[in-house]
C-alpha cells in the first residue's frame, strides 16, 4: 500500500560482505562498523545478520546506537568509536556492558575512576597516527596505556588508530601510519593488541590487518577504493533502491520538462515519472544521463530530480510504461556510478537515504 518507492536489504549479501572480510583478514578479529544507521541499511536489521553471521564485535558513533543495539538484543562487544560526550554517560555505559574508544585524556580519567572490578569497562585507547582528528599523542599514548591495562576497572582491548589515506593505497602516508601505531605497541611492556584497518586498508594494505580490523562501507557492497568497483572487489551491494513509474509523458522536440532549464527535448521523447526525489535522500544535483534500470534495462534519467520525483527516458522502451519496476540504486546502479555523478563519495549516497522510505528486508 502507498507509494511504491522502497528501500530492499538483502541478508544474503551483507553476510557475503562479511565472508569477503574474513577471508581477506583470517587472522584478525571483526568490528563491524555499523554507525550511521549502519550506513543507511537499518542499524538493528543489519548488526543482528552480522552478529549471526560471525562479526566479532560492533563500532557506533555514539552511545545512541549503542543503546539501540543492546535493545535490539545485540549480545556481541559494542565499542562507541567517539567515546562518550559526558560523564553522566558512563552509568549508562556500564549499565548496558558498553565498549568505549578513550581519545582524550579527560575520558581516561573518568574511566579510570568509574570502572569498578565487578563491572569493568571495555576500552580501547586510540592513538593519532596521522588522521590528526581524534587521540592521544604517539609520545603520550605509552603512559595512558600503562595506566588503562593495570586498571582493574578497566577491559582492556589495546590500541587503534584510523587511516587518513587507505582509498590511495600506493601513497606512502599509510605505511607512516602504520608504523607509527606498531611502535607506539613497542614502548609497553606487555605490548598490546593493534587496530587499525578500515574497508579500505583490509582489502588493499594487508600489513595493516594487525589484531582487529573495522570493515564499514564494504559491508554494504560498495568499493572504498579510488578506481576500483564493489564487483570487482567480490562485494554484493546490499541495499536496492527501487520505485515504478507512476505516469508516462510525452514531449515534442523543443519542450522542456520539470524545473527551469534541466532538459530541452530534441527529439519526440518518452518520459517515465517516478515518485522518489531528494526528500528521499536520492541526490538533486545528479544530471540528466545519470544511469537508471526500468523493467531490468540500462536506460538514464531526464533534467532536474525534484523532492519528490524523478524523470526517468523511456524513448527506448517501448514495453516499459505505467507501474514498470525503476532501479535507481543497486546491483545494475551501484553506489559509486551515482557518487560519482554527484560529486561525492559511496558513503554519503548510501547515508543520505531518508526514512520515509518503506524498507523491506530479504
Amino acid at each position: 500500500m502507498g507509494r511504491p518507492s522502497r528501500v530492499r536489504v538483502s541478508a544474503r549479501a551483507l553476510a557475503h560482505n562479511l565472508k569477503v572480510a574474513q577471508r581477506q583478514a583470517s587472522d584478525s578479529r571483526i568490528m563491524t562498523i555499523v554507525k550511521a544507521d549502519a550506513y543507511g541499511h537499518g542499524l538493528e536489521w543489519a548488526a543482528g545478520v552480522l552478529e549471526e553471521s560471525g562479526a566479532h564485535a560492533f563500532g557506533v558513533a555514539c552511545i545512541e546506537e549503542g543503546i539501540r543495539l543492546r535493545e535490539a538484543g545485540i549480545r556481541c562487544p559494542v565499542f562507541i568509536l567517539e567515546g562518550f560526550f559526558h560523564p553522566d554517560e558512563l552509568r549508562a555505559v556500564q549499565a548496558l556492558d558498553l565498549g568505549l574508544v578513550l581519545h582524550h585524556p579527560e575520558q581516561i580519567e573518568a574511566v579510570l575512576e568509574e570502572g569498578t572490578e565487578a563491572a569493568p569497562i571495555p576500552c580501547f585507547l586510540k592513538v593519532d597516527s596521522g588522521m590528526h582528528r581524534l587521540g592521544v599523542s604517539p609520545r603520550e599514548a605509552p603512559l595512558h596505556a600503562e595506566r588503562l591495562a593495570r586498571s582493574p576497572g578497566v577491559a582492556w582491548y589495546g590500541l587503534l588508530s584510523h587511516m587518513a589515506r587507505a582509498d590511495t593505497p600506493d601513497d606512502p602516508y599509510n605505511a607512516g601510519q602504520i608504523d607509527c601505531l606498531r611502535r607506539v605497541a613497542a614502548m609497553l611492556p606487555d605490548g598490546c593488541p593493534l587496530s587499525l584497518a578500515n574497508s579500505a586498508a583490509l582489502l588493499a594494505l594487508p600489513h595493516s590487518h594487525m589484531d582487529w580490523v573495522r570493515p564499514g562501507l564494504m559491508l554494504f557492497g560498495a568499493s572504498p577504493l579510488e578506481g576500483r568497483s564493489g564487483a570487482e572487489l567480490g562485494l554484493e551491494p546490499v541495499l536496492h533502491l527501487e520505485s515504478r513509474v507512476i505516469a508516462v509523458r510525452h514531449l515534442e522536440p523543443g519542450q522542456w520538462l520539470g524545473y527551469g532549464t534541466g532538459f530541452q527535448a530534441e527529439e519526440p521523447v518518452r518520459v517515465g515519472v517516478v515518485p522518489l526525489g531528494y526528500g528521499d535522500g536520492y541526490p538533486r544535483h545528479l544530471e540528466t544521463g545519470t544511469p537508471v534500470r526500468v523493467g531490468d534495462k540500462p536506460t538514464r534519467t531526464l533534467g532536474r530530480v525534484c523532492m519528490d520525483m524523478t524523470f526517468v527516458d523511456l524513448s527506448s522502451l517501448p514495453e516499459e510504461g505505467e507501474d514498470s519496476l525503476v532501479e535507481l540504486l543497486g546491483p545494475g546502479v551501484p553506489a559509486e556510478i551515482l557518487a560519482r555523478g554527484a560529486g561525492t563519495i559511496p558513503y554519503e549516497i548510501l547515508c543520505g537515504l531518508r526514512n520515509r522510505l518503506r524498507r523491506v528486508t530479504q
